[in-house]
């Protein structure tokens, strides 16, 4: 027992430094692809989807830096896709106000706001709470306050005639779902309208559909960057996923100061070696691997799964409509899944997409159960799909990956622990604080190299605004150990997930409310 407590920890450990190396590699593969690149022969059709659900104050931010990425006019369509959803919980909440006037009044000011937050933008929750809190009608108020507020609709109706007023050249087109359903309910409304808003010359195969949240800062290089990178001027097939790295480098409205800020801190600090050393690794690796030209079934089994990363995704028209679309309950995994599965080519582009951290550790697990529940119904699907099975051999390979790489998230951290525990109840201090100085050593150099990685890509970040978020602050004591808090906060998703599965609580779980 020793010695497999031993194996699993050093193991652990291991891998984290691998992850650590490819992410540096990454890292310096993308900065050399970031320099200048011959203008392309053709530039495709890009369509921008922006889904948004109480984004009134954000709207304007994404959409307006969406409408001003330099690009050939007549060849960029930005789309905004309002929700019903919105307008239903809004009369919903205006049903209960004078029930939520009262917890509102009940509550002390930062819970009021926090309970406030997501029923009306979170910029002016603290505000509202407030005057509702102060008030001699508190229903009164309250409803004053939530009527007050226009709709993400309203705010879409007034914002695009403007837009295009200031960008004539671009496309601007708002739709409405008027359904049940959640974002990829949204995307799929857009997509199957395509056709209606997009001129006669945006063929399928070269038009690009890009999705941004409404926290989007993309670099202003990115469709020039995009072009490059699906010219037909390489002779290679034009490449089903494109793929724009997201950095959380972006203080939301919401964010409090406190210890859970600092955790969020370092947790959006953290992300950087996963998205060097996970996502961008993974599509590097497979160009370099079909580049190899090996048997196609060594090629088949030895290309890595390759994860849709939501805001900063862009699928070819054709294929998207050919998979099916975005699925629910995760917009962007399934993308993922079934592309690697059907063995679609695929490029990471060398500029990044500056997003909103998380503001607090309730919508960090909140958005990790979700993708939690994402990963175990991609599973599902891999394992029963008759279209993904008829991949035959990549299907296995990804359904195999990707089960083991769940079943680790869920169990992983508990396992770790039981390792731990295992060498301490056998008396093996020894080896235990052997292995507990590597991670405390590995830890101090991951998040150096995260702090130098966020400082030269803000740096170099064409666009970034006043929001963003040097890696300054904490004292290099407290970001190691809020980096060492990081895999529990990982953790907390799975966890949240079968909580609330336990509970018998609804499947369909939310993200962040900003």
């Amino acid at each position: 027992m020793t010695v497999a407590a031993l194996a699993v920890l050093w193991g652990v450990l291991l891998w984290g430094a691998l992850l650590s190396v490819r992410a540096a590699v990454a890292a310096r593969a993308l900065d050399r692809r970031r320099r200048p690149a011959p203008p392309p022969r053709a530039a495709p059709h890009v369509v921008l989807l922006v889904p948004a659900l109480r984004e009134q104050e954000l709207l304007g931010e994404v959409v307006r830096a969406a409408a001003g990425l330099p690009y050939p006019p007549g060849l960029l369509h930005v789309v905004v896709v309002t929700t019903e959803r919105e307008e239903r919980e809004r009369r919903a909440v205006l049903d209960r106000a004078a029930a939520l006037a009262a917890d509102l009044v009940a509550s002390g000011a930062r819970d009021a706001a926090a309970r406030l937050a997501g029923v009306v933008p979170s910029g002016l929750a603290a505000e509202a709470a407030r005057r509702t809190r102060a008030s001699a009608d508190p229903a009164g108020t309250l409803r004053a306050e939530l009527d007050a507020v226009p709709t993400t609709r309203e705010v879409a109706s007034a914002l695009l005639p403007e837009v295009a007023a200031e960008h004539p050249g671009v496309g601007l087109h708002h739709l409405h779902y008027p359904d049940e359903g959640a974002k990829s309910s949204q995307l799929v409304h857009a997509v199957e309208r395509l056709a209606d808003l997009l001129p006669p010359d945006a063929t399928p195969s070269f038009t690009y559909v890009g999705l941004y949240d409404a926290d989007a800062q993309p670099d202003l290089d990115t469709l020039t960057h995009l072009a490059a990178a699906v010219s037909p001027d390489g002779g290679g097939p034009a490449p089903d996923l494109v793929q724009q790295l997201p950095l959380q480098l972006r203080r939301p409205h919401a964010a409090r100061p406190g210890a859970a800020d600092v955790l969020l801190r370092a947790h959006a600090l953290a992300d950087l070696r996963r998205r060097a050393g996970v996502e961008a690794h993974r599509i590097l690796a497979r160009r370099r691997l079909r580049a190899a030209r090996l048997p196609a079934r060594v090629t088949a089994v030895a290309e890595p799964v390759v994860y849709g990363i939501g805001s900063g995704l862009f699928v070819r028209h054709d294929t998207l409509v050919a998979i099916g679309m975005y699925e629910e309950p995760v917009d962007d995994l399934l993308v993922g899944y079934k592309l690697s599965s059907a063995g679609a080519v695929m490029e990471v582009l060398p500029v990044f997409n500056l997003v909103d951290r998380y503001s607090g550790t309730a919508a960090l697990g909140k958005a990790y159960a979700l993708v939690a529940h994402g990963s175990l119904a991609g599973c599902r699907r891999l394992l029963t799909d008759p279209v993904l099975r008829a991949f035959r051999l990549r299907n296995t390979v990804v359904l195999v990956k990707e089960g083991l790489d769940t079943l680790w998230w869920f169990a992983g951290p508990a396992v770790v622990l039981a390792a731990a525990g295992t060498l301490v109840v056998r008396g093996a201090h020894g080896p235990l604080l052997a292995w507990a100085a590597a991670a405390c050593a590995y830890t101090v150099l991951h998040a150096w190299w995260c702090v130098r990685r966020a400082r030269h890509w803000l740096a170099g970040h064409r666009g970034a605004d006043a929001r963003a978020e040097p890696p300054d602050g904490p004292s290099p004591f407290v970001l190691g150990l809020a980096f060492l808090c990081q895999p529990l906060l990982h953790w907390a998703g799975p966890v949240r997930h079968v909580a609330r599965l336990l509970r018998g609580g609804p499947l369909v779980l939310g993200k962040t409310e900003r």
